[in-house]
């Protein structure tokens, strides 16, 4: 299907920015018309849900590493708090 006269003035009218934008939005249109359940675009997703997703991701997996364990209890000074004067 060719670009109608008036689309492709507007994009030959746009920065390169403007036209990498247009393009990621009509990939996600695409993108979106292909999958087959919409609902996932929704926020209708329960929280637990979403949380299952990001602890089975692995994201965060990082965190539980030894090398991120740098500081200790005995690391620091303790808090001094104003006195009520």
């Amino acid at each position: 299907m060719p670009i109608s006269k008036k689309l492709s003035q507007l994009l030959e009218n746009m920065t390169p920015q403007e036209r990498a934008e247009v393009e990621t939005f009509v990939a996600f249109v695409i993108t979106r018309r292909k999958l087959r359940n919409l609902s996932v675009l929704t926020d209708d997703i329960p929280s637990q849900e979403l949380m299952h997703l990001v602890m089975e991701s692995g994201s965060f997996d990082w965190l539980d590493s030894k090398e991120e364990d740098v500081y200790s209890i005995e690391d620091g000074d303790g808090v001094k708090w104003p006195s009520e004067s």
